[in-house]
């Protein structure tokens, strides 16, 4: 029995830890559905991100000061607790590197209010596209890399959570090590990890994808009421463009890496993104939160 408890404790644990923020996504949504669906967005995107955060605390917590704890919860949109609360001191950031992190949230900034100003254009999904990519760029290109360059100075190991993602040479290296290192590092402790001491490395790669896209679906499907599907093909289609450049075959065409590695990268990884960001989305949920958005500018 004993043996038995070892096995199956740490499994419960999760499944429980799953079931309680799956449950606390549904009472988000449930106490917004009838608000407009850019607040059933922000609503259900900021209840998992928190329960992440919150997940990503367990083991390191009780051994952090209590001023560090607060700053990971509230201050740094990273789930790699680990490195945030370890005690050597990290390296200080050069100068450009800050003056490159603000260049692009203020970029982000001038794409965003383009948007804005065009929000009742008849143009909806350029101006819907304009508006996702000026958010990028003001929160995890521009204000994520802000709050990193701020941190390290500081002596916390906080990395950028977007690590040049036009510089991957393939997919795997993209979704891995560049892209949204939040949830990647989430993705790997909670899903990559534990699902591969049972079933595979490749079962859980692929499990990764998937449930990388049912999160895309309660943020973007969900809030949208339409598009159901497509952010879960699109990261299904991401699983296999990686299993594809991982084969026999991948690499005796060098799929995953130098030029054409990026090339195959870029061509998997942009054409099918109108799954993930599809018309309903765009239509429904970021163009009205344009319109309202549009009333604070000048």
């Amino acid at each position: 029995m004993k043996f038995a408890s070892k096995i199956h404790a740490p499994l419960v644990i999760r499944v429980a830890a799953w079931g309680a923020g799956t449950g606390a996504v549904a009472l988000a949504w449930a106490l917004t559905r009838d608000r407009p669906s850019w607040v059933v967005m922000l609503a259900v995107a900021a209840t998992e991100w928190l329960a992440l955060k919150l997940a990503s605390l367990t083991g390191f917590a009780s051994k952090a000061e209590w001023r560090r704890v607060v700053g990971y919860l509230v201050a740094w949109p990273g789930m790699n607790a680990r490195a945030f609360f370890a005690t050597p001191r990290a390296p200080r950031p050069p100068l450009h590197e800050a003056v490159w992190a603000v260049g692009k949230m203020f970029l982000g900034f001038m794409l965003t209010a383009w948007a804005l100003r065009h929000a009742r254009d008849e143009r909806e999904l350029l101006v819907a596209w304009v508006a996702v990519i000026g958010v990028l760029f003001v929160l995890h290109f521009g204000g994520f890399h802000v709050g990193s360059v701020v941190w390290r100075t500081a002596g916390v190991d906080a990395p950028p959570i977007m690590r040049a993602p036009m510089a991957a040479t393939s997919l795997s290296e993209l979704w891995g090590a560049r892209w949204n290192l939040a949830f990647a590092d989430a993705a790997r402790r909670f899903v990559l990890k534990p699902l591969a001491r049972v079933a595979g490395a490749r079962v859980a790669g692929i499990a990764v994808f998937a449930v990388s896209g049912l999160v895309h679906e309660s943020v973007v499907s969900l809030p949208a009421r339409g598009g159901w599907g497509g952010p879960t093909l699109y990261f299904l289609l991401q699983g296999a463009g990686t299993a594809v450049e991982r084969s026999a075959w991948g690499d005796r065409c060098g799929l995953g890496r130098s030029g054409l590695g990026r090339l195959w990268t870029m061509i998997v990884a942009v054409a099918p993104l109108p799954l993930l960001f599809h018309a309903p989305f765009a239509h429904n949920v970021i163009v009205p939160l344009c319109r309202e958005a549009a009333a604070f500018l000048p």
